[in-house]
């Protein structure tokens, strides 16, 4: 009967599934907790030194040693015997015992009771009496505390600790399935400047590793199957030997997945890699008042991994990530979070005399704005609501800030002249300009009255690479002029 799957999350960043008739999606860490209950009075049923094949006495070095030997003999792609996949089992969960310095003391201490069938640590084991053997490590079991605190691990490290190296409970056999996550996949797409301020949808074209369609992920033809791989033995690891100290690694073979697939059993479409590159597209929904830089993330839209599928082997694809840039608008500018910016020229009659301008706005519509007399430049009039929405809501927005900008007026006509004439006489500007001879006159005679070291003309404040480079020639030619007229002298 095929057992149900959960998928558990570690702390290391790897996501363990576990089949077990004990275990429910739902209910997984309810019924976890429950190993620890009173009514669990099954205990370890073997003597991990035994199934090793080691003394009490023995090392770590040891005992790797006997546990590495006995995987190569017992894993169940290698072994046939009918008990072989159980007794292999018991092989790594003793190996897992025995390698815990804390757990292997609570066994040498209590023996089979110190551990539950599971291979858990069991609160009720030390005395006859049913005492706690866990007193003095900061809480028992039977007030409520955790047993464990003090010990070096909590429920969740015990809990972690249970589903790691393919044990067997007394439920039946359990067989433990890694599932690898493929690498995310991040394109950039290009909105225009409205559709970031109301929400759209777009559609994003792409190409993606996944799963292949011939051999469903395998990397097998049909009827194919995988075989035990010769460098590690099906242990996956291999053990280097650097300084006198034995190393062990991934196996580069089969990247310690134990097995291989052979050229001649290899899919044709994807080369027994079990995934292929394929043409994708997905339709995605701009939120409201979404900025520039800004990232969606669609689950399962990435790649697949580079890994074939098979009854310990599942994967997952990584996600789509979305970056959004948004386009320039020649009229409106973002400022801040919710509120929009734009530049109204004004001329400057209807600024010193007040007046009506009209204005467009990002939704299409056009307003009208009373301007007071004698408004000065860069003057910023607001317009609630009709900014960026505040929190994707298009029903509370921001605000539409206007900037005026000025326009000087230039007169091109003889009676434009005359007419800002009069209104720089009426206003009694005497630094403007006139056409009239007597006034030029008579703004010279002042001029010559006053202490003036320099003058100026406006276009020779800004003058090009070209003019200033004229200049400094010019300085010293003149420069050199004036010795050699002395020299003659």
């Amino acid at each position: 009967m095929r057992l149900p799957t959960i998928l558990l999350k570690t702390s290391f960043n790897t996501r363990v599934l576990c089949k077990s008739s004990k275990f429910n999606y739902i209910n997984q860490v309810h019924n976890c907790k429950r190993l620890f209950h009173s009514s669990n009075k099954i205990l370890l049923n073997f003597d991990p030194y035994k199934t090793l094949g080691v003394d009490k006495s023995a090392d770590q070095k040891q005992i790797k040693k006997a546990y590495y030997d006995l995987v190569k003999k017992y894993h169940p792609d290698v072994n046939k015997e009918k008990d072989a996949e159980k007794r292999f089992h018991k092989i790594q969960e003793s190996y897992e015992l025995l390698k815990d310095k804390d757990k292997r003391a609570q066994y040498d201490k209590f023996g089979s009771a110190a551990f539950d069938a599971n291979g858990n640590a069991n609160p009720f084991a030390g005395g006859a009496n049913g005492g706690n053997p866990f007193a003095g490590f900061g809480g028992g079991a039977g007030r409520g505390g955790n047993p464990f605190a003090g010990m070096g691990f909590d429920f969740e490290d015990l809990f972690k600790e249970a589903f790691t190296g393919g044990r067997s409970g007394s439920g039946g056999g359990r067989s433990f399935v890694t599932e690898h996550v493929g690498d995310n996949i991040e394109v950039l797409k290009s909105i225009p400047f409205k559709e970031s301020i109301f929400g759209t949808k777009v559609t994003i074209n792409y190409k993606a590793v996944d799963t292949c369609t011939s051999c469903n992920g395998s990397g097998l033809k049909k009827d194919a199957k995988k075989k035990t791989c010769m460098t590690c033995q099906g242990t996956g690891q291999t053990t280097h030997i650097m300084g006198g100290f034995h190393m062990s690694s991934t196996c580069p073979t089969c990247q310690g997945s134990g097995v291989i697939i052979p050229k001649e059993n290899e899919c044709g479409k994807c080369h027994g890699h079990g995934v292929e590159e394929i043409p994708k597209s997905k339709t995605i929904d701009i939120p409201a008042g979404i900025t520039d830089g800004s990232r969606i993330r669609i689950p399962g839209g990435g790649d697949a991994p580079f890994i074939t599928k098979d009854a310990y082997n599942v994967t997952r694809n990584g996600d789509l990530i979305v970056r959004i840039s948004v386009q320039r608008d020649p009229i409106f500018k973002r400022i801040g979070t919710s509120d929009l910016l734009m530049n109204q020229e004004i001329l400057m009659t209807t600024a010193s005399l007040g007046g009506e301008i009209i204005i467009p706005t990002l939704d299409g519509q056009k307003i009208k704005l009373k301007v007071r007399p004698g408004v000065q430049n860069g003057r910023k009039l607001i317009i609630p609501d009709k900014g960026v929405p505040i929190n994707k809501n298009l029903n509370n927005r921001g605000n539409l800030e206007v900037e005026l900008k000025v326009k000087t007026l230039i007169p091109e006509t003889p009676t434009q002249t005359a007419l800002l004439e009069a209104l720089a006489d009426a206003f009694n500007d005497k630094n403007a300009k006139r056409n009239d001879v007597d006034w030029g006159q008579t703004n010279n005679d002042k001029n010559t009255n006053e202490n003036i070291d320099e003058i100026y003309d406006e276009k020779d404040l800004h003058p090009s690479k070209l003019a200033r480079i004229g200049k400094v020639l010019g300085k010293f030619f003149n420069l050199d002029h004036n010795k050699t007229n002395k020299s003659d002298n």
